[in-house]
Order: structure tokens, then C-alpha cells, then sequence
């Protein structure tokens, strides 16, 4: 008998979350089923049983993964060196937010809202996602020490405040555009350079 190749396993394993992800985006947490699940993963029942036991439980799995995934995507703008501009890294997190939520299957940026909305009243699923946020924001804040030392923030800017508040501007940008369609990661990079142009005309 053929082996079964871990790649294998985890194309499986992505097809399911996906299908989870895709029936929070058509039905919502509360409608969101396991046979809605299973019928568009494309898969058996016993097949997508042996990756998530229940809906619960792939709804933790879809949303903690797509952060994982998120995060080493982003991780190379801001752990450049030398690190660029706020606007530029914030400008490139943007878009970079906005690709990676492009699926055709799904809206992401929609399913991220559902997850926050879930999250409240789900200890496990904040106990999955709420690490990856902070790891984030630390992230941030590391960035932000770089820029204060660079000259790009100010020298009285607390490393820790400004981290909490990108860390809400890119939370706001997938609201925003989970909400709205007439916004872009574009929008918001334009939107960084402006708020950020002092700091630039401090450096030169």
C-alpha cells in the first residue's frame, strides 16, 4: 500500500479549514454545522472527522492557522534590516493583510470578524488566537524601538503605546474592509504616509 505522505495529510488537513472557513463566511458561527462543513470540503464524513472533531473545534483550528499563516507572511517587514519607515513597513503590512485574505471561496477578512465576535464567548478560541495577537504586538513593538532610536517617532513615544495602536489601525483595516467595500490596503498605505510624514521630514 501506498505511503501516505505527510504533504498529503496536510492538504487534507487545509481542505477542511478551508471548508470551515467557507461556511462561517456563507452561514455565520451560529449556522456554521458540521454538515455544512463536510459538504464543502468535498470530502467523506469520516475523512473530515479524523482532522476536527466537531465545529468547535475546526473553528479553532481555521482561525488560529490563518493567523499563523498571517503572521510569517508579515514577519519580514518588520524584522528587516535595516528596518524601513513606519509608512513604508506599516504601508506593506497593509497590503499584505489584503492579499493574504484573498480566497475564492471565501472572504477571510469576514471570517476574521465572525472569529473576534466568537472569541468573547469561546474560552478556547481565545486562548488559541489571543497569544498570536500579543505575539504580534510585540512585533510592533520592537519596531517601534527601532524607529524611536531611528528618529522616526518621536523621542518621548512609548515603544508599548505605539505597538497598541498599529497593532488597532490593522485590526480596523479588516473591519473595515470586511464592512465596506470601498477601501483598500492602497487607501490605507496612503493613509500611513500621511500620518506618518513628520517623522519622515525628521529623518532627512
Amino acid at each position: 500500500m501506498p505511503r501516505v505522505t505527510d504533504a498529503y495529510l496536510a492538504a487534507r488537513r487545509n481542505q477542511v479549514l478551508d471548508a470551515v472557513r467557507a461556511c462561517v463566511d456563507r452561514d455565520g458561527l451560529q449556522g456554521a454545522t458540521m454538515e455544512g462543513i463536510i459538504g464543502l470540503s468535498g470530502l467523506s464524513t469520516g475523512t473530515v472527522y479524523k482532522y476536527i472533531r466537531g465545529k468547535d473545534e475546526g473553528v479553532e483550528a481555521a482561525m488560529g492557522s490563518a493567523l499563523d499563516g498571517l503572521t510569517a507572511v508579515m514577519l519580514p517587514y518588520l524584522t528587516a534590516d535595516p528596518l524601513p519607515p513606519p509608512a513604508e513597513v506599516m504601508g506593506q503590512l497593509s497590503r499584505t493583510v489584503e492579499a493574504f485574505a484573498r480566497h475564492e471561496e471565501y472572504s477571510l477578512l469576514r471570517v476574521a470578524v465572525h472569529g473576534w465576535s466568537a472569541a468573547l464567548s469561546s474560552p478556547a478560541l481565545l486562548e488559541r488566537t489571543a497569544p498570536l495577537y500579543r505575539a504580534f504586538r510585540e512585533l510592533l513593538h520592537d519596531a517601534a524601538v527601532t524607529w524611536k532610536a531611528d528618529g522616526a517617532l518621536p523621542e518621548d513615544a512609548v515603544p508599548e503605546d505605539v505597538a497598541s495602536c498599529l497593532l488597532s489601525l490593522l485590526v480596523g483595516q479588516v473591519a473595515q474592509q470586511a464592512l465596506l467595500s470601498d477601501t483598500s490596503a492602497e487607501q490605507q498605505a496612503r493613509g500611513y504616509a500621511a500620518l506618518f510624514a513628520n517623522g519622515a521630514s525628521a529623518r532627512t
